[in-house]
């Protein structure tokens, strides 16, 4: 039997649905009148009435007693896991059931247990964080279904080719340019979407806008110094751009301070953050190697670092040459692992230093080379133009960024007609910011399309 403790509520104006469930009508009640003025929040007086109502609605977030007559609250997150994997998971329960809750959080894979009695505050703080941590789970789902679709349909145009080709050679040359022309709309498609989530991810890590992009060109153009072909150079792009997506899951505590600063149990949280990016990327097929990157670029090169212990040259030359771009910038923020924030001089100074211990001694000599010419790396034969100087066929030598921060082009994307009308709406709706293009220089570009 469903409880109807909730009352009447407006779900649209509310950012986000909770299932609460307690055999306890008054503990039920005060969890209802604590969050309902936030959520759209639902309450169910057993493990039974819950599975019921999670079959006939969708909620963001479950919390549950532990001790309940008939099923327990562990049973009960136990089976939402199994068929609602994306609900975030909270338990209450008392300090008499540590031992039991420690089992619930392996079987149920629970996100958070708060004992009771509970403090408000911290209640409705932890659950804010679950919420949110959720949501942006669902995001990335979506952007992941978007990716998988696109592939299809890039398959399907495959297919449709060759069936032209075998039916009608003499247009070969027509359908190869329409080929070719898809590519290149799928792979703008697919770099938009990894610069999304990228977003995302610095956003939840309160990292400047921009600032994953400017530290995925500097790898890049260390890759290019370095040897590495063309496909290797592109997947250490996309691992310095996603390198920390597996921190987005990880407490508040544990992202705000410095390595240093942390407990040992939060220590041990921070060293999986690799594993989890890499867990969740090599999902995407494109983005497999990059996975692959990001889960050994927090090796050390004498066999200190996580989470497999590499040594030396066992760690693969794309995560060792990540490894020295993400701690030189890392060097120079606040709360790094350190503890104390250096020069961009003495950031040199002490990967330096650290050679052959941290870094690869010849990776790092090559880095000093890289420094000292990436401004004329990052964007080579180019130029800034104001909107009303963008023309159809230009190409883009960088992201372009709305003024709140969003990536709404990115680099090597071709300017149409559509997208130039697109940016003189932005521009006016945002008439007090001037916004700039960067764009490859057109005779550039020109010697590029005409090599002979």
């Amino acid at each position: 039997m469903l409880s109807n403790d909730a009352g009447h509520f407006h779900p649209e104006e509310k950012s986000g649905r909770i299932l609460v469930v307690d055999d306890e009508a008054d503990i039920r009640q005060s969890l209802l009148r604590l969050f309902r003025r936030i959520y759209d929040v639902k309450g169910a007086e057993n493990g039974s009435a819950a599975l019921a109502l999670l079959a006939e609605e969708e909620f963001d977030l479950i919390i549950s007693d532990m001790r309940m007559p008939g099923m327990s609250g562990a049973e009960l997150l136990t089976h939402c896991y199994d068929r609602y994997p994306a609900m975030g998971r909270v338990l209450l329960t008392g300090y008499a059931d540590l031992e039991s809750t420690i089992s619930a959080i392996n079987q149920g894979h629970i996100h958070r247990y708060v004992a009771k009695p509970w403090d408000n505050d911290e209640l409705k703080q932890v659950v804010a964080e679950v919420i949110d941590i959720a949501q942006l789970k669902q995001a990335n789902d979506r952007l992941n279904g978007r990716i998988i679709e696109q592939n299809h349909q890039l398959e399907r145009l495959n297919q449709e080719l060759q069936q032209r080709v075998d039916q009608q050679s003499e247009q070969v040359g027509e359908s190869e340019k329409r080929l070719q022309q898809a590519n290149r709309s799928l792979h703008q498609e697919f770099n938009s979407m990894v610069h999304i989530l990228t977003g995302l991810i610095e956003a939840r890590l309160a990292e400047p806008p921009g600032s994953s992009e400017k530290l995925a060109r500097l790898a890049k153009a260390f890759a290019e110094f370095s040897g590495l072909s063309g496909p290797q150079i592109q997947d250490v792009y996309y691992a310095a751009l996603l390198k920390n997506f597996g921190k987005v899951s990880l407490s508040d505590a544990v992202i705000s301070r410095s390595l240093s600063q942390l407990s040992a149990t939060e220590k041990r949280e921070f060293a999986h953050f690799s594993i989890h990016g890499q867990t969740a990327l090599m999902l995407l097929e494109p983005l497999q190697n990059a996975a692959n990157i990001i889960r050994s670029h927090t090796e050390l090169y004498n066999g200190r670092g996580f989470p497999d212990r590499l040594t030396g040259e066992a760690i693969p030359i794309e995560a060792r040459i990540l490894r020295i771009v993400s701690d030189y910038s890392e060097l120079q923020r606040e709360h790094n692992f350190l503890g104390e924030k250096l020069s961009e001089a003495n950031a040199r100074v002490y990967l330096l230093k650290m050679a052959s211990q941290r870094y690869d001694r010849e990776l790092v000599d090559t880095f000093m080379q890289v420094l000292d010419d990436f401004e004329e790396l990052v964007a080579p034969n180019s130029e800034r133009i104001a909107i009303n100087e963008a023309k159809p066929g230009m190409v883009l030598a960088d992201n372009l960024y709305s003024p709140g921060g969003a990536v709404l082009l990115s680099a090597g994307a071709q300017l149409s007609a559509h997208h130039i009308e697109k940016l003189f709406s932005i521009q006016r709706e945002f008439s007090q910011h001037r916004i700039v293009l960067h764009v490859v220089n057109p005779d550039a570009h020109q010697q590029l399309a005409d090599p002979d």
